[in-house]
């Protein structure tokens, strides 16, 4: 931060000497104008006898000037000079800062890459030798994997993220009757979903919070205790869902379907709910308002009756 302040403030500066020079010649050439024109002998400029004794002072020849003025040239080369090696070595500086940015980024992507893929690996390892879809609920496999999955989430980011909650639905390990690892506290923060199908998923206690849902297939998943805070899920199929005690404070729940889903205790404070479908969702009480739940109609238009609204 101090570095990036000096630098600042000496390319904000770096030009002074530059004006200075500009405005000394300019007043130097003022004042041999004046000494002339006003004829004043303190500048030396003029011839003048002063008593006692006769004095002469001869008129500044040409000779005269182009010494005075090559003075000042000098002066004014090696300020311009220390002006243009400033700015180069500034040039080559900034230069080298974004080269050192660019491969501090591409070296932190080549490490998460090769984070994912050593994790597939042992992943796989653990499905084709230890039997790990078979194990039992405290196998030591279990364990081990639950571990490495989020420990490997944790230093992931969003678009890798992806990746590994695929892989673990297409092998089966995170099916909501049969889940053989537990995902709460997974860290899947800021996540693209959209579109994704993960019908039947268990993804309980989950951080999903500012993740994007939108027109995701998750029917039937079970998202019990989970972080859904600032989320969207517009359009998203949330049929059957289990949202119990669900976080889904400020969630965009616009146009999705929450038909026959359990959203029973779960906050859904400062929700959009309007077109949602909620046609035989249980909101007992839920942290909602009348004014969310009326604006809010099922697939005949109205809210159903066995949607039960318990005001903040």
């Amino acid at each position: 931060m101090m570095v990036s302040r000096i630098r600042l403030w000496w390319q904000k500066t770096r030009k002074l000497p530059v004006v200075i020079g500009l405005i000394t010649l300019i007043g130097l050439f003022l004042l041999i104008f004046a000494g002339y024109w006003f004829k004043w002998n303190w500048t030396g400029f003029n011839e003048q006898v002063g008593p006692p004794v006769q004095q002469y002072q001869p008129a500044k020849t040409l000779w005269n000037w182009l010494q005075l003025l090559g003075v000042f040239a000098i002066a004014a080369a090696v300020g311009i000079g220390m002006v243009w090696f400033a700015t180069k070595h500034g040039q080559v500086s900034d230069a080298v800062n974004k080269h050192g940015q660019a491969s501090e980024a591409m070296n932190k992507d080549n490490q998460r890459e090769a984070a994912l893929q050593a994790y597939i690996d042992k992943m796989s390892e653990l499905l084709l030798r230890e039997g790990l879809r078979g194990s039992a609920e405290d196998a030591e496999a279990r364990k081990i994997a639950r571990v490495r999955t989020l420990a490997v989430l944790r230093g992931l980011d969003a678009a890798r993220k992806v990746s590994v909650l695929q892989f673990l639905y297409e092998a089966s390990l995170i099916d909501k009757d049969k889940p053989v690892i537990n995902l709460t506290g997974a860290d899947l923060r800021d996540i693209d979903l959209s579109g994704v199908e993960l019908h039947l998923a268990d993804l309980r206690g989950v951080d999903l919070r500012g993740a994007d849902l939108r027109s995701a297939g998750l029917s039937g998943a079970n998202f019990h205790l989970a972080n859904l805070s600032g989320a969207d899920l517009s359009g998203a199929s949330l049929a059957q869902a289990k949202l119990f005690l669900a976080n889904l404070s400020r969630t965009n729940l616009s146009g999705t379907d929450l038909s026959g889903a359990n959203l029973h205790l779960a906050n859904l404070s400062g929700t959009d709910l309007s077109k949602t479908n909620l046609n035989g969702a249980d909101l007992s009480r839920a942290k909602t308002t009348t004014k969310q739940l009326t604006t809010a109609p099922s697939s005949q238009g109205e809210v159903q009756p066995d949607v039960v609204n318990t005001p903040l």
